[in-house]
């Protein structure tokens, strides 16, 4: 065969068996922000695997959880409770990797914590002094922005609305500490990420009230569409991101995220969440 011939086969072939990925995540931060942040990723997949991998946001959680159950997208990012979750839903749902973060103390690790901090200028100092206050979490089904904070009130025995006069849904952890700077909250449960974030916008205004236990990182799935060895595949091009790769500047630019990659765990790594799932479910009265 003439070379210039197979050239035009051989790159024929290549087109034609590249996929189009769908890649879906829920919104941490604002949908602009998240695309900004993510879009290297994307760029670093589609020129890696030869694919081409094309970025979906969804309005909540819900939304990502119910495409990932519908199969109408084929990876996503997800928390540690849809992670969880969905892994009893759907036993075939493939773990790819676990996201990583350079911490304050300067390792890199795959966990991080969820804080309940006050304004200094409120005078509180303990969770004791925040009772009768404003009190925001994020949403319902976030992990540091609920689940964590509500297992350390269990542990202190408290049930948050009764507990704190008002108690609101803010759905994003920047929305809590605006709040606590126009003073419409006096108390918030939010990432640590957030928390440092935060100090280096407005400084020390904030109190540490409660911190917990380390919560594992987001994790990256494979739905049913991709086949176990297209997913390990991924994985494997995830693990290689170079640390001053465009894609963990673009997180530390457009979120504030000091990124570091990813390192595939065994699924172990997040049974420690399930403990969660035991802390009562209080309700607002």
């Amino acid at each position: 065969m003439p070379l210039k011939l197979f050239v035009a086969s051989f790159l024929l072939f290549t087109t034609l068996s590249a996929k189009e990925y769908i890649f879906a995540t829920y919104p941490s931060n604002t949908p602009s922000k998240v695309i900004e942040a993510l879009t290297p990723l994307m760029e670093y997949l589609s020129a890696q695997s030869g694919d081409t991998f094309k970025l979906v946001v969804t309005k909540d959680y819900e939304e990502l959880t119910k495409r990932i159950e519908e199969k109408s997208v084929d990876f996503a990012w997800v928390n540690t409770k849809n992670f969880v979750l969905l892994k009893g839903k759907i036993p075939s749902l493939r773990y790819l990797v676990t996201y990583l973060e350079h911490s304050k103390s300067g390792k890199i690790t795959p966990y991080y914590q969820s804080f309940i901090v006050a304004l200094k200028d409120a005078n509180i100092t303990s969770l004791e002094d925040a009772k009768g206050k404003h009190f925001a979490f994020t949403d319902k089904e976030s992990t540091s922005g609920y689940a964590y904070p509500m297992m350390i009130f269990e542990e202190r025995h408290i049930n948050p609305y009764t507990f704190f006069q008002k108690v609101f849904f803010l759905k994003k952890h920047d929305k809590v500490i605006e709040a606590l700077m126009t003073h419409s909250i006096e108390v918030g449960a939010i990432s640590d990420g957030t928390y440092y974030n935060a100090l280096e916008k407005y400084g020390e205004h904030f109190t540490i009230l409660e911190t917990s236990q380390p919560i594992p990182l987001d994790a990256i799935v494979a739905s049913e569409n991709v086949s176990q060895e297209e997913s390990q595949r991924i994985a494997h091009l995830l693990e290689a991101i170079p640390l001053d790769s465009p894609s963990n500047k673009a997180f530390k630019e457009h979120l504030g995220w000091a990124s570091a990659g990813f390192v595939k765990k065994d699924e172990r790594f997040y049974e420690t969440f399930k403990r969660t799932f035991k802390v009562p479910l209080y309700e607002a009265l």
